[in-house]
């Protein structure tokens, strides 16, 4: 008797738990789900060849939105205050262009320099990579000769 008790205490409390489970439940309409696009760059990295220290080196990438809804660019990273961008805060249409502008201060950078610019936006994936990249030379100041 025990025993049979035991199993249909088991039993029910199994039951019980199976009936407080819930399956999943689809993602509902109300949602706010912003729909993804795609995004395609004339160029994504910009070579500024050799510079000397202190000059500001200025780009402009040129994209498409290449998707089907609108484009939206939340952020753009950068890793470094030297580089400052720019971006276009309003929705870009499909089939719409817009652009990226970016400004590289070399003061204090010597030698081979890569800068990321990292751009989120409602694309797939998320983030692109845009880069420039160079070299920063000392230029030397010529002593004036003594006489």
């Amino acid at each position: 008797m025990k025993l049979f008790s035991l199993l249909l205490s088991w039993l029910l409390l199994g039951f019980g738990a199976l009936a407080g489970q819930t399956s999943p439940t689809p993602p509902s309409d109300s949602l706010s789900v912003q729909p993804t696009t795609t995004i395609a760059y004339d160029s994504a990295f910009y070579d500024f060849g050799a510079v000397k220290q202190g000059v500001m080196v200025k780009q402009t990438f040129h994209f498409t939105n290449t998707g089907k809804d609108s484009l939206v660019i939340s952020n753009v990273k950068v890793t470094c205050g030297c580089t400052v961008p720019e971006w276009p805060k309003e929705p870009i249409p499909p089939g719409g262009k817009g652009e990226i502008k970016v400004g590289f201060n070399t003061t204090d950078k010597v030698g081979r320099q890569l800068k990321i610019l990292r751009v989120i936006a409602n694309t797939q994936p998320a983030e692109t990579i845009l880069q420039i990249g160079g070299e920063v030379i000392i230029v030397k100041k010529k002593k004036p000769k003594k006489h």
